[in-house]
Parts: structure tokens; sequence; C-alpha cells
């Protein structure tokens, strides 16, 4: 069963054929009010269910990453790119097969091709563990640098072979084959006594496994995904707290599971213990026997259990969005999270949230790649759609009417319900837990 994405329009169409009114006759009131409604249906069924639409099971997530957006190196307010143009959401991941790894291409320009990160949190004499995931698409070389702000730290990378090249300042360095096509590059090193916090991660293109500045070519690059730098002594305690608002990630609303491995590839895997803050989701490894966990090198309290590795495969909910914003303008210019509605050449409208800043005429047509549409999905329009009607009822004082509108609108949502439940016998196990352990039952 494919499950699609529907518009907002086709909503707002719907609801103004039960109320009465054509969509040509639409005041602004009356669309706020409509708008309202909406919003609140959509929050609703939103939370009481599982919806796959809404709910990523066994996504990738990274914990204690000194890197923000580390799978999308094209976002240029944190990666600041040299003669690479870079293309997010390309193809699939290694880790959870879904489409977020990046396309990093040279440009024709004679010079380095690379992007860079600052990290501002390198402490001195401290182990760190660097690593990043990379495909060849024409080329075969990728080049790591980190700097703690004293020393550079540098290795090749040959992602057709599996081999690692020249390295230098490294303790150690290995490279492993993943999925897709991927190779997981990784690296560790302690910090020079001198380390101060204005450090950089660096991730390039080679021509041949040494020359780093070289005239490009547009047909050849690489595909990169999960940059991580970890701290591996000293071990702050946020490292083990997966945050519910992680910069470049969707929000979690809801968690209900956290695996070590993939679930995909395994019937049962094994789960990860956690505790609910309120910064996030604290990881309890289960493995028996006590650690000391620091904060900037001080000792705060002792833990079971040995920190998890990366990344931790985590089921949630979404957090829901706010289907609203003004009328997409032509002659305005919008920044970085304002939304808007615009209404595509099919006649389709829909909410888009800004992701690069756009100068006039940039539209989600002219600039796709500036805009974000917030999805609105076909399991929720019937629901959706008579729950809104019944809002507006009650407004107008037909609670009769409203009440026969809400029990259509709870039939439409039991309808979707038996469609995941029983018909595609989409349930997740029951997870038993003991001490320190979690497994599924069915």
């Amino acid at each position: 069963m494919a499950r699609l994405v529907s518009h907002y329009s086709t909503f707002l169409t719907n609801w103004c054929s039960l109320v009465g009114i054509p969509t040509s006759r639409l005041t602004t009131e009356i669309a706020a009010t409509a708008n309202a409604a909406f919003n609140s249906a959509v929050s609703k069924m939103w939370g009481d269910g599982q919806w796959m639409e809404v709910c990523p099971y066994g996504e990738a997530r990274f914990l204690g990453n000194r890197l923000t957006y580390p799978n999308n190196q094209a976002k240029s307010a944190v990666w600041v790119a040299t003669a690479v143009t870079a293309t997010a959401n390309n193809i699939a991941n290694p880790a959870d097969g879904t489409v977020t790894a990046t396309k990093v291409m040279e440009t024709a320009a004679n010079s380095a091709h690379r992007v860079v990160q600052s990290v501002t949190n390198f402490f001195p004499s401290t182990s760190y563990t660097v690593s990043f995931y990379a495909r060849p698409n024409g080329r075969s070389f990728q080049y790591l640098l980190v700097n703690d702000g004293v020393t550079n730290y540098t290795a090749f990378f040959n992602t057709t072979t599996g081999v690692v090249g020249t390295t230098s300042n490294f303790t150690t360095t290995t490279i492993a084959q993943q999925p897709n096509g991927f190779w997981l590059c990784q690296a560790t090193f302690t910090a020079n006594v001198a380390a101060t916090s204005s450090g950089s991660v660096t991730l390039q293109l080679s021509s041949d496994g040494s020359t780093l500045s070289y005239n490009g070519d547009v047909t050849k690059g690489a595909y990169f995904w999960g940059a991580l730098v970890q701290q591996t002594s000293n071990t702050p305690v946020q490292d083990l707290i997966l945050e519910w608002d992680q910069t470049g990630e969707h929000a979690i609303d809801v968690v209900f599971n956290v695996w070590p491995c993939s679930p995909f590839a395994s019937n049962f895997p094994s789960q990860f213990g956690y505790n609910l803050l309120p910064q996030g989701i604290q990881i309890i490894n289960g493995t028996p026997y006590q650690y000391v966990v620091y904060n900037n090198g001080v000792a705060q309290n002792n833990l079971y259990g040995a920190p998890p590795s990366n990344p931790v495969y985590i089921y949630y909910r979404k957090t829901t969005p706010l289907f609203t914003g003004d009328t997409y303008s032509a002659s305005s210019t919008y920044s970085v999270d304002q939304q808007i509605y615009f209404t595509n050449a099919a006649g389709y409208g829909d909410f888009y949230k800004c992701v690069v800043a756009t100068v006039a005429t940039e539209s989600p047509t002219t600039a796709p790649a500036s805009w974000e549409i917030i999805p609105f999905y076909d399991v929720f329009l019937p629901y959706c759609t008579y729950q809104s009607y019944g809002d507006w009822l009650v407004a107008d004082g037909q609670l009769d009417k409203a009440q026969a509108a809400y029990g259509i609108a709870e039939n439409k949502m039991g309808d979707q319900f038996d469609i995941i439940e029983r018909q595609m016998n989409a349930i997740s196990p029951m997870k038993v837990q003991s001490h320190l352990t979690s497994r599924p039952a069915y």
C-alpha cells in the first residue's frame, strides 16, 4: 500500500463543501477559522496513533556529537564549502536506509575541494574519535583533517579498495565496508596539551590519495553521511543523552524504543534501556560494570553500563507541525524557519518552511532547495475534514450536527487504525523490562 501525501488545499476544498461555502468566496476570517480547526484536528490524530508517516522506525541518530548537521554537508550555515557543490538528501544512507546522504561534487576550480565545520569543544589531553561514512562518486580518495586549535591530524582513505593511506598524528585509523557502497572511515587521537576551543573538521576530496589542490571535475565527487566527533575520555554525562530537539534532526515528541543496532537487521533486536529526562533520552547500556561519568574533566557520578556506540536507532513520533503562514509574495524575502502558504502551477496549495534565506521571486518552485514542504498525509485527510467541520458547527451553535460530524470523524480515524493494525498487521510488540534489560514480547 502506498502511503500518500495530500495537500492542504484539498482539505480546504473538502471542508468548504461541507460548510457550504465555495472556495472562491472564502474570506480571510473564515479561512483563519478553518486553519485553527485544522491544526487542532491534526494535533489530535497525530498523537492518537503510531502512524507510519509520522513515527520513524529505526532511525539512526548520533549521541555526543561535537558536530551539527552530520548528515547534511549542504547546510552552508555550518559546513563551509570550497570548490564543491553539495546536495542534501541525495541517496540512501548506510545505517537506516533513508535518503539522507549528501552528494558532494567538485567544481572546475583549481583549488582544494572540501567542506569544513568548526568545533568549539576540544579539551587538552582528551581522547576523541572522529568518523564519517563515504561512498565514491568518481573520486575514490577522501581526506580527513582535524585541527584541535594547535595540531593537525590527517588521513587519506580509499573508499574503492578499502585501504587507509598516509596519516599523521592520529593514534589509529580504520576503514570498514558498510551497506549501500559506503565505507566507515574512523580515526582516533588525543588532543594537544595546549588544545583550544577553536578547532575544525574537514572532509575533502583528493584526486590520487596525496594531492589536495587540483583542477576539479564537475562529474566527480563522493557521498558523505554521519560525520561524528565523539569525546572518548572524561566522557561528559550529556554525551549519553539524545536531545528531544537535536540540531539538524526532526524533533522528538514521544520515544517508543531505542536499539544499539538497526532493528531491520534482526527479528528480535536487542534494546537499550533508557530514562526520560527534561533534556532528552538518557541511554542506559546493559553491560554489567560500573564507570565514572565526567563533566569537563570533573567526576560527576557512577553509572552502570558502558557508553553506547554510535549511531543508536530510535522509534519515535515527530512533534506535530503547525500548518500556518502568510501567503507567498514574490516581492518578499524570507529568512530561515519562516513559513508560507504557496500554490503551485497545478493549483495545489501547501505550507512551506524556509530552510535557506531567499531573495525576491525565490519560491518553492523557482528555488526548491530553499524551501521544505510541511507534509500533510492522506491518512489524516478524512478525519481532519470532519473534525474541523464539527468545530465549525459548534462555533455556529449547531451542537447536534456537530456531534454527528465528530462521530464521522472518529469512524474515519478508526478506518485508518483498522488498516494498519488488522489489514497490515503493523502492531508494535509490547516491551518487557527487567533490571537494566528489555526485550520485545509477542
